[in-house]
């Protein structure tokens, strides 16, 4: 009898991996989470208040790979991904289920940085797009189910920490804080999120008087006003465009290191990469404002009305790269906008070019496709039934859906309700057709003088700067020198034969940050004429632009190398320290004989506290110095299982390359011999290779 029932729940587990409960309505879920910073661990109470719809024999909750569960009240069993309670659940009833559990998740909840370091201290954050809260908190993976949650949060004091809703109270016990937030509307479980750290908080109000609440790293305490430059702007513009108020109580945003991605919009709560906190200068090289805006825009579109599977994620993301790109055009004007539009038609009309196009409503469709091509979507459905029609069933869509799940045609319904124009060829055109309607685009485009000029420019790509000096000179002097500028930039370096400079000299005359950015980072062969021009851009308004004159002036000018790193010694750069990277690289080939401690410098930039992006462009400098010890490799191999997978994918590269090198191969061996090394059986398979 027992086996029979081991076998019985085996297959009811089975049925439930990807089934969907309409019988369950979860209500509430109330948790007292408890955070361990040194075991990188996490513990909790939770209460789950569900009502039954009509009768079943066992419902489930999603808890991914948790150590230990307990409860007293129903039977269970865990499977190690649902928890599935047995009990004769009637109709029409409401229910509670308090558990205790203890988890050490690997994925969706991460520790970054290094508990008591100084420079990079710990940070602990989650990141649960899609279906992954269930890794640190028992909840429900379907994005269909929206459900309130109040969460309670204790953690060692020194920590400040944010999360979903308002903050009803922080209380002080010994060491310990414990952050009590309260949620007043439902939500999708993946929107679930906290960030915890050495932060530093300033808040403003919206024009309608929502609190939002701006964090940065208190190593960052002077960089509020310009990586949050247009926070309050960008929110009241997006609550006026939209139509209806922000449906949250307020919003809060937090930087952190080694972030997955740009930015997560969880609900009232978003989490961004520290690549976007900048000084007035590296604001230049990195704007917040795209990201800020896309992820606010989610606040609507995703969070308050929810897709019901991947196949409508464009009303996601496609909504929230569009409202971004108006809350741009609000901030620096039309040209903006629409240059934002054609870039992004001539990549989407590359890839369909290339037979690579695909359907909005394929679920496996890229990151291009939602976001891009679903933004060019709402762009060609707003031509074609005006403004006001446009506008008005965005809001309505929205008010008639707020808080539910929600497919494609729920938004065409709301469209199709307010204009005659038939929707049937616009869904075909830009929902279910998988090349891009790149002729529609264009004539939409070319309603706009300022992209006929911009047409012209690229028209001319193909012929020699000789035969078209006067228009790239009308172009660099144009009022469109933000747009113009980088094109004949472009059109300029890759003309082989161009040896008066004349033209290069009236583009770095512009003063134009982009355009210079643009030349110095693709012209290889510094005319001596305009030496000490490009010398000036040493101390450029972009630490990018800096960097990259760095490298160029001392590849064409040898002979003033050792001046050029003495005047650029002490700049770091931007948060990622490129400036300073590359100059340890740099000094360490000038002068062999003094490049021990440079190299040394280097090496301690690969170690396990650093930001990715830092240990990244170590690696790289470390690889063109033909450089590795011991504790460069095991710091590499650390990480093969780095969370980011850009950055591990890497790693994995570098690895498969530098193996290559007999003797950096013996030194692998001897350490995993040793057990000193990371990631054994990864890198067995890398030795393989």
């Amino acid at each position: 009898m027992k086996a029979i029932l081991v076998l019985l729940s085996l297959f009811i587990t089975s049925i439930l991996t990807a089934q969907h409960q309409p019988n369950l309505d979860v209500e509430r879920i109330k948790a007292e989470v408890t955070i361990n910073d040194t075991l990188r661990s996490i513990s909790g109470e939770v209460s789950i208040y569900f009502h039954i719809k009509s009768a079943v024999d066992s419902v489930f909750f999603d808890a991914q790979n948790f150590k230990s569960i307990n409860l007293n009240q129903f039977k269970f069993n865990y499977n190690s991904e649902k928890i599935i309670f047995y009990h004769h659940f009637k109709p029409n009833k409401s229910y509670k289920i308090n558990l205790s559990y203890q988890a050490k998740p690997k994925q969706t909840l991460y520790f970054t940085g290094k508990l008591g370091d100084s420079e990079f201290p710990l940070q602990m954050w989650t990141q649960g797009q899609g279906k992954y809260t269930s890794h640190w908190l028992p909840s429900l993976d379907d994005m269909r189910d929206k459900i309130e949650f109040d969460l309670t949060y204790t953690l060692p004091s020194r920590y400040k920490l944010v999360s979903n809703g308002s903050l009803k109270r922080k209380t002080e016990h010994l060491n310990l804080s414990t952050w009590e937030f309260d949620m007043q509307q439902p939500m999708s479980s993946y929107l679930v999120a906290f960030a915890a750290g050495n932060y530093i908080e300033e808040t403003q109000n919206s024009k309608s008087g929502i609190p939002i609440h701006n964090y940065l790293p208190i190593q960052d305490s002077t960089k509020f006003k310009s990586t949050y430059t247009y926070t309050q702007e960008v929110f009241n513009f997006l609550e006026q465009k939209i139509g209806v108020s922000y449906p949250w109580q307020n919003y809060k945003q937090i930087g952190v290191r080694d972030f997955l991605y740009a930015g997560m919009e969880n609900t009232t709560c978003t989490i961004f990469s520290d690549e976007f906190i900048t000084d007035s200068i590296a604001k230049n090289d990195s704007d917040f404002v795209n990201v800020e805006a896309h992820e606010l825009a989610h606040q609507w579109f995703g969070n308050l009305v929810t897709e019901t599977s991947a196949k409508h994620h464009w009303l996601h993301e496609g909504f929230a790269t569009y409202f971004s790109y108006l809350a741009q055009e609000h901030l620096f004007g039309t040209e903006f906008f629409e240059h934002q539009l054609f870039t992004t038609a001539e990549s989407l009309k590359l890839r369909s070019d290339q037979g690579k196009g695909q359907r909005l409503l394929n679920p496996n469709a890229n990151s291009l496709t939602f976001y891009e091509k679903g933004a060019w979507a709402l762009h060609a459905l707003r031509n074609r039934v005006g403004d006001k029609v446009f506008f008005e069933a965005i809001s309505q869509y929205l008010v008639n859906n707020a808080y539910k799940p929600v497919e494609t045609d729920d938004f065409l319904a709301e469209v199709q309700s307010l204009t005659k124009v038939n929707l049937a060829q616009f869904k075909q055109d830009w929902l279910l057709q998988k090349s891009f309607p790149a002729k529609e685009a264009q004539l939409i485009l070319k309603e706009s003088p300022f992209i006929e000029q911009l047409f012209e420019l690229k028209a001319l790509r193909e012929r020699p700067v000789s035969e078209k000096e006067k228009q790239l000179k009308e172009a660099l002097l144009s009022k469109h020198i933000d747009f113009f500028g980088p094109e004949v930039a472009l059109q300029l370096i890759s003309d082989k034969n161009l040896i008066e400079p004349e033209l290069l000299q009236l583009a770095l005359q512009t003063n134009h940050l982009k355009t210079r950015q643009v030349l110095i980072k693709n012209l290889n062969k510094i005319p001596h004429q305009l030496q000490l021009s490009f010398e000036e851009l040493l101390s450029d308004e972009s630490y990018l632009t800096r960097e990259h004159a760095l490298l160029k002036l001392w590849l064409n000018f040898p002979k003033k190398r050792n001046i050029y790193l003495k005047q650029t010694k002490g700049q770091d750069g931007n948060i990622h320290l490129n400036i300073k990277l590359l100059h340890l690289m740099l000094s360490a080939l000038t002068n062999p004989d003094e490049a021990y401690q440079p190299v040394k410098d280097l090496v301690s930039f690969t170690g396990s506290k650093m930001p990715y992006q830092i240990k990244r462009q170590a690696f790289v400098y470390l690889f063109q110095l033909n450089y590795f010890d011991e504790e460069s490799l095991i710091n590499l191999s650390e990480d093969l299982s780095h969370p980011v997978w850009r950055y591990r994918s890497f790693v994995k590269q570098l690895f498969t390359e530098i193996l290559k090198d007999d003797a950096i191969n013996n030194i692998v061996i001897e350490l995993l011999n040793n057990d000193k090394i990371h990631n054994r059986s990864k890198l067995k398979d890398l030795l393989k290779k």
